[in-house]
């Protein structure tokens, strides 16, 4: 039955769309007669299905434990950035949310991708795969062009863990993950309209709806919008959206807690998807000049992005007595793009440009659910609390992809003409190269935990078996020659992790940790022999301090990851495989990676008005095994040194009663665009600032009013991101967003 629900797409979006109907009817009748009702905490386990908090500084966080367990006690390096601070520095976008956090590198795209995807790099790790939302996997499969991105005006916070997750997650590269909170109904009457007007032309407005339908508070509603269109620092190039999320919660009595969230999107134009090759952006060209930063290497008349995409699903938590609990939490989410984009290839001197045509088309269904109980019990002196559950997730993912490589027309930089006709390659007949490609993936696990507390002391230990499956089939077409691969692989794994610190009375906790992951990867080598899960391992120490006497949180970590069985080439050249590309050199399992490094964290509340956010990372990456040129080289794309600062100030005198100012900066260090370290991408460092104005500390009649300010990349600085030496592009240039709220 519920497979049948899910099949159609349509009959998804009509149901987010009766929900929202429905709520904003309830609501609306509720307005005019709403009880001032107690605020309802209901503890929650994956589901997190309590209140908000408020403030800069989080206290808890259940993403490491799948527990509540205070931050500070969490014995795993964890941030958390709350709806303050996204707010405070107004991140449109998940990328922009993540800039002052440490041990992430938030854009690693320079900014213009992260309009697209939240594409996150965490402790050097690969970023596919790493999101999750509401504690389940949001993002499926080994192609980008379908990956959902989430609105950050419908998030609560976001709870980054850096290391392996797998005990209680499943497969997952070893660099941790991103797990967005989306926004959940308020026991207290909430009522948000904002309009707002940016740099290129951008113009947007959201509002959020939120309160109780019944007297007696045991019915929620929330209701979330988004509309904005604007362009782009590139020519001839748009972003648009329009998205809604509603969610209902179903609160019986203090025990008993049932959310259901849906949300729907609609990206119509999702900005830029070409890139440019190093030659001309990190050294000049022939004529003695670089690329304009507005140079749009595609034609209006061809290039194009746009997504759809819909979920639904439910959180559950109900608390027996005082020991025992269970919790439930599923979605399904179903995400559909299309793509036509023109890419730089090769400069011809002076200044000619070849280009590349890429088609793209497909989509990606996946349904994820998580059950688990949690028993709190004593034996002895020992204080335990037990979590053990069961999750599942499946996801199907569809795509067509063609790229022309020999036929396109070449376009002069100094003097561009679009309009030139352009052949789409979406079919083997108008392409290069064209692929029709399906993927399955399947996962089931069984965790298990024990968070043992003897006095001050914390052992925490868990467990975790997991049978993974994933097929795949291909067929592709390369110059008129047919090839095709098939492939069922299937997994088990088990992982662990173990970890002890000790909770000092002054809010001081020292910890130490081991933990490993596993990621399963499609393909078979020379002997036909099937690839191996990717398995990492850690070892992590480090300190946390949440002070008794103000609101602030610090934290210090090391870490030390060893990513084994990586794929490197044959040692034999002449060894040719059928491989998702289609033929071409085999590869092994001996590659090997070492990621060393230390985090540094601050944020604090230090009162009379000023706040801080502080970060600091330091990366060693490298290559310790492979049959490649990158052996013993630091991997592309990854900087060795990052840090963040961030100052804010509320004014406290009446005559400036409301104003606030905030400024940050921003540094990341150099990077590498090819294996072999031999193309050097300069670091850069960024200025950010914001002024906010609430009009009701001095105007009565305006309260609820608010005015905000906020810039990025203020000195607009020219800057510029490679994720390979074909593959680069300038970060955003300075970007001003002014938005007017009212709150009532």
């Amino acid at each position: 039955m519920l497979k049948q629900l899910f099949s159609n797409r349509r009959a998804l979006h009509a149901g987010c769309s009766a929900l929202a109907i429905a709520l904003i009817a309830g609501g609306a009748e509720a307005q005019d007669n709403v009880t001032e009702l107690e605020r309802i905490t209901v503890e929650g386990t994956s589901g997190e299905q309590e209140e908000p908090e408020v403030g800069l500084v989080a206290k808890r966080t259940s993403a490491v434990t799948k527990t509540e367990t205070p931050l500070v006690e969490t014995p795993q390096s964890v941030s958390v950035v709350t709806q303050q601070q996204i707010e405070e520095q107004d991140a449109q976008t998940v990328g922009e949310a993540l800039l002052y956090t440490p041990g992430v590198f938030a854009e690693p795209g320079g900014g213009n991708d992260s309009q697209r995807y939240d594409f996150q790099s965490i402790r050097g790790q690969l970023y596919v795969g790493s999101h999750y939302v509401d504690g389940m996997k949001a993002t499926f499969g080994v192609g980008n062009l379908t990956m959902p991105q989430f609105d950050t005006y419908n998030i609560e916070r976001i709870d980054v863990v850096r290391g392996p997750t797998s005990v209680l997650y499943g497969q997952g590269y070893p660099g941790g993950m991103i797990n967005i909170i989306t926004k959940r109904p308020t026991a207290d009457p909430l009522r948000e309209v904002t309009v707002g007007f940016g740099s290129y032309g951008e113009v947007f407005g959201t509002f959020d709806l939120s309160g109780p339908i019944d007297e007696e508070g045991q019915y929620l509603y929330r209701l979330t919008g988004v509309a904005r269109h604007s362009d782009n620092q590139i020519n001839f190039v748009e972003d648009e959206r329009f998205a809604i999320a509603p969610s209902f919660t179903w609160a019986p009595d203090e025990d008993t807690s049932l959310t259901i969230l849906g949300s729907y999107q609609r990206d119509p134009e999702g900005g830029y998807y070409g890139s440019l090759p190093e030659a001309g952006m990190l050294t000049p060209l022939a004529d003695g000049g670089y690329i304009p930063r507005d140079f749009f290497v595609g034609d209006p008349d061809f290039d194009m992005f746009e997504r759809e995409q819909a979920s639904i699903g439910y959180l559950f938590d109900h608390r027996f007595n005082d020991n025992w609990k269970v919790s439930q939490s599923l979605r399904y989410i179903d995400t559909t793009a299309r793509v036509q984009a023109l890419s730089g290839a090769a400069i011809i001197p002076p200044t000619t440009l070849l280009r590349s045509a890429l088609f793209g088309e497909g989509g990606t269904a996946s349904l994820t659910v998580d059950t688990n109980a949690q028993a709190d019990f004593a034996t002895g002196p020992l204080d335990h609390t037990v979590l053990f559950g069961i999750d599942y997730a499946r996801s199907v993912w569809d795509q067509d992809l063609g790229f022309d490589l020999l036929s396109v027309p070449p376009i002069d930089i100094r003097n561009p003409v679009y309009g030139v006709p352009i052949t789409v390659p979406n079919s083997p007949a108008t392409a290069t190269l064209f692929s029709t490609t399906r993927e399955i993936l399947e996962q089931t696990g069984l965790y298990i935990q024990d968070q043992i507390r003897w006095e001050n002391v914390m052992l925490t230990v868990g467990g975790r078996y997991d049978i993974a499956s994933l097929e795949y089939d291909r067929t592709s077409t390369f110059l008129g020659m047919d090839t095709s691969l098939s492939s069922v692989q299937n997994d088990t794994a088990f992982t662990g992790r173990a970890a002890l610190s000790y909770i000092f009375e002054n809010g001081i906790v020292p910890y130490v940790s081991y933990s490993t992951s596993f990621v399963p990867i499609l393909g078979s080598d020379a002997a036909g022999d099937a690839f191996v899960p990717i398995t990492g391992k850690q070892w992590e120490a480090g300190i946390k301090y949440a002070p008794t006497w103000f609101d602030g949180f610090f934290a210090a970590s090391i870490f030390d990851i060893t990513l084994e069985n990586a794929l490197t080439a044959d040692s034999d050249p002449l060894n040719i495989c059928i491989g998702q590309t289609g033929p071409g050199p085999c590869q092994v399992q001996s590659g090997e990676q070492r990621f060393r490094g230390l985090e540094l964290e601050a944020k604090a509340d230090l009162g009379s008005g000023f706040s801080l956010l502080g970060a600091y990372t330091w990366l060693n990456a490298e290559i310790t095994e492979s049959n490649g040129v990158d052996l013993g080289k630091h991997p592309v794309n990854t900087p060795e040194h990052m840090a963040s600062l961030w100052l804010g100030y509320e004014f406290q005198n009446d005559a400036l009663a409301g104003l606030s100012l905030g400024g940050g900066v921003r540094y990341v260090g150099p990077t590498f665009a090819d294996a072999a370290n031999t193309v050097e991408v300069p670091g850069y460092t960024l200025f950010d600032a914001a002024l906010s104005y609430d009009f009701g500390r001095r105007f009565d009649n305006l309260d609820g009013m608010e005015l905000a300010i906020n810039a990025t990349n203020l000195f607009d600085k020219t800057y510029v991101s490679c994720g390979g030496t074909n593959y680069c592009n300038y970060g955003l240039g300075r970007t001003v967003v002014g938005r007017l709220s009212w709150h009532w």
